[in-house]
């Protein structure tokens, strides 16, 4: 992989992997809310160029999904390569020593076909997709921690809309540990895409969520309590609570809020992009 990766790195052009003068800052504000009060605040700024391509990410995603770090262990995100074919960055901490890479190389349909996480110089994470004729992700394969072997990891079927049908999750040893089918019904301009996992006490598909699609608005009715992170939050989603995403014109995130079961608000998301 090294090798094929340092072949494309000298493919690129010199004008590739200067960095260009920002333009736009796109802002990401999270809040993790407590009974009105917010009991954490996260913010996460990008820094873009003319043509709205990131340059640098301050308070990046890798702080975000690790959670709360001291000052001096943050990191910012550097492009070093960005093309129809491969996408190259790094993250530096401030003493500007690079501490992770991440690597993405895509196909001539402009799909992503591999990544890698690089973390001083070992591979950590590495994964490969294959799509069928229509551009679904049908097989992800990941990379056996300090090998070079992959095994299949998950696997999706899609409807003729190119929505998910099934869902099925792997171990390293080959064994089925996730199976999910997904109902997808369409009413004119509305999808309504309800999901099932497989609960082996149970013997039995139980329903997950229940997700209204309509325009730039995505309301999902939850049915499973579980617990995330993003944003440098902890999102919850709680068995009757609910789920609203809003996207803008370029179907980036807009606005995300969750409530629980009692339709208190426990947390909002928030992207603003303002010019420079």
């Amino acid at each position: 992989m090294n090798f094929k990766i340092l072949f494309l790195f000298l493919l690129i052009p010199i004008v590739a992997l200067s960095q260009s003068k920002p333009f736009y800052k796109r802002t990401i504000t999270a809040y993790q809310i407590n009974k009105k009060d917010t009991i954490k605040k996260n913010v996460l700024v990008t820094y873009l160029d003319s043509s709205k391509q990131v340059i640098s990410t301050e308070n990046n995603a890798a702080n975000a999904i690790a959670g709360s770090k001291e000052k001096s262990d943050k990191l910012k995100t550097i492009k070093l390569v960005d093309t129809d074919r491969l996408y190259i960055a790094a993250d530096i901490n401030q003493n500007k020593d690079t501490i992770n890479k991440i690597i993405y190389v895509y196909n001539d349909k402009k799909q992503q076909i591999e990544y890698y996480q690089i973390l001083r110089g070992d591979t950590v994470t590495g994964q490969k997709r294959y799509y069928d004729d229509k551009g679904n992700n049908t097989k992800l394969f990941n990379r056996k921690k300090g090998t070079g072997v992959y095994f299949l990891r998950m696997e999706n079927e899609y409807d003729s809309k190119g929505n998910i049908i099934e869902n099925k999750i792997y171990n390293e040893a080959g064994g089925l540990i996730g199976l999910s089918k997904y109902e997808n019904v369409y009413k004119g301009d509305e999808v309504v895409i309800t999901k099932f996992s497989y609960e082996q006490a149970k013997n039995d598909f139980i329903k997950q969520y229940k997700e209204v699609i309509k325009g730039k608005v995505t309301t999902t009715y939850l049915y499973h309590t579980v617990t995330g992170y993003n944003y440098g939050i902890e999102l919850q989603s709680v068995d009757g609570g609910m789920r609203i995403e809003e996207k803008d014109d370029e179907g980036r995130l807009k606005e995300l809020r969750y409530y629980d079961d009692k339709k208190r608000l426990t947390v909002l998301v928030t992207q603003v992009e303002t010019k420079l």
